[in-house]
């Protein structure tokens, strides 16, 4: 055994589950809900990912609701989201369709300009 010292980004678990109840666990993209025996699963994504080198904020308007498909492909920018909340998919390079918002949940428009940045398809 080996004792390491290590820092971690710690999470706000309950903001992460109140995102999700807000959208009743249903993905902003696709609207599926997955059902279980533990009952309902999605996944809080962030759209500036937290930790080094990215240092987003764990914050409602850096976080959406989505089913883990839909999380990995925000994540490695297979889709993207326009300003006006259009998602782009990168295969097509076309609207696929809108980021389903609720008034209570506001999405920051810094995060999602940011995120577009990240992923050049050119």
């Amino acid at each position: 055994r080996k004792q390491i010292t290590q820092n971690r980004i710690v999470r706000n678990p309950s903001l992460a589950q109140k995102i999700k109840r807000y959208y009743d666990f249903k993905c902003q993209i696709c609207g599926e809900r997955l059902d279980s025996l533990k009952g309902p699963y999605a996944e809080a994504a962030h759209i500036k990912p937290l930790g080094t080198p990215f240092n987003g904020p764990d914050i409602g308007e850096n976080i959406l609701c989505l089913c883990p498909n839909h999380h990995k492909l925000l994540d490695v920018g297979g889709i993207k989201i326009t300003p006006d909340l259009q998602i782009i998919n990168f295969e097509y390079k076309s609207v696929i369709g809108s980021l389903k918002t609720i008034r209570r949940h506001s999405v920051g428009l810094e995060y999602l300009s940011w995120h577009w940045e990240q992923w050049n398809w050119n």
